[in-house]
């Protein structure tokens, strides 16, 4: 017969613990949140309208930045508009990085979730419950991620956005262009014919029928791009480009992210000819 002891909820409060604990814990080590190896950068940092940003975290790997909110309890309207308020504040701060609003709360109330429907793709909003689990006499703070709206769905096809022309990035986004235009030929030599949508904030490329590599519009003439490399062999890519001093991100254990402009994707053309190589099973290559 197994011996598996059951596991008992409780609050944080009940454990004798407040919010600046928690806050304290997240900045020692931003780990534990289950969103990559983010680094700390400031707790308690305020606000010009007002307030204090709980946690300011940071991925390294693109400069990617989390804006951390914090709440005991279940999530209420005051700390949801916070959470959105302090994230634009500092994304006007820095507009050339990524931003990403998180709320931590012990209960993700189904208010919350209807909240980031309606905030469609303008907001990235991730919810994570955190809470204390107690097995036997032991007793550990566990972190949940809910909810993460900025998360393609697993056939790759994106949330749906109104379709734009080539001539709306042309006209107002003409660097994220110059970098999608340069990752389609790359497609293009290894594959055949890559389709390409075009959206209000981004543009997909498919290969083998499915969505691959995703160019999101950034400010000064950068873009995101998101390749979906897959779970086989994630590692060994990883593995690759950390070997060659890349800076990149990951997300959900199968894309590669690289925050960059023309030029930097041109400088790194034998690194991401490479990726490029490995989206698609190899009877897709072109012949000849």
């Amino acid at each position: 017969m197994d011996n598996i002891e059951t596991a008992k909820q409780l609050t944080i409060r009940e454990c004798g613990y407040d919010e600046y604990w928690l806050r304290d814990k997240i900045f020692e080590t931003p780990e534990i949140l289950g969103l990559g190896d983010l680094e700390p950068v400031l707790k308690e940092r305020s606000q010009s309208q007002g307030g204090r940003l709980d946690l300011l975290l940071k991925n390294p790997d693109d400069n990617s930045m989390f804006e951390v909110e914090l709440q005991l309890g279940a999530t209420d309207e005051s700390h949801i508009i916070r959470t959105i308020e302090y994230w634009d504040n500092e994304k006007r701060k820095w507009p050339s990085r990524s931003h990403t609003a998180v709320l931590v709360a012990e209960e993700i109330t189904n208010r919350f979730f209807n909240v980031v429907h309606l905030l469609s793709m303008a907001v990235p909003v991730i919810g994570i419950q955190a809470n204390i689990v107690q097995v036997g006499e032991v007793r550990g703070l566990h972190f949940t991620k809910v909810i993460d709206f900025y998360q393609e769905p697993e056939e790759g096809e994106p949330p749906p956005q109104q379709v734009y022309g080539e001539e709306h990035w042309t006209k107002n986004y003409p660097g994220p262009l110059e970098c999608e235009r340069w990752y389609k030929v790359l497609l293009e030599i290894l594959y055949g014919e890559v389709p390409t949508k075009y959206f209000e904030s981004y543009i997909s490329l498919s290969v083998g029928g499915a969505a691959r590599v995703w160019v999101t519009r950034r400010k000064n003439d950068r873009a995101f791009i998101e390749v979906k490399h897959g779970e086989e062999n994630f590692q060994d890519a990883v593995d690759h480009l950390n070997n060659e001093g890349v800076s990149f991100g990951t997300r959900s254990g199968k894309y590669l992210t690289f925050n960059v402009n023309a030029q930097q994707l041109k400088d790194r053309t034998a690194i991401h000819e490479w990726l490029a190589s490995r989206l698609s099973p190899e009877n897709l290559r072109k012949t000849g």
